[in-house]
């Protein structure tokens, strides 16, 4: 995340993020998974699932990106939120 984002507006941001990651994630597990819970190679070559896969994933490693930034820039007053929610 740039500089310039405050931390309600980069808290916005990954809520965002985080929304389209379960979406990504939802999308994923709706295919069809076979009696030991893997899910079958003639589903896992198919255009769909690799779409939803990509997807998922793009998502995710922007999440994982985004939380990094955010974690990095804002270490104070993460601390100071968690201490008021303990309290």
């Amino acid at each position: 995340m740039p500089a310039p984002w405050t931390y309600e507006a980069a808290k916005a941001r990954i809520a965002e993020i985080e929304a389209d990651v379960k979406a990504a994630s939802a999308a994923l597990q709706s295919f069809p998974r076979g009696p030991n819970g893997l899910t079958p190679d003639a589903v896992k070559f198919s255009p769909e699932f690799k779409a939803a896969r990509h997807a998922y994933e793009v998502a995710a490693d922007q999440l994982r990106g985004a939380n990094e930034s955010f974690v990095r820039q804002f270490r104070k007053e993460i601390r100071a939120e968690r201490r008021n929610r303990r309290a």
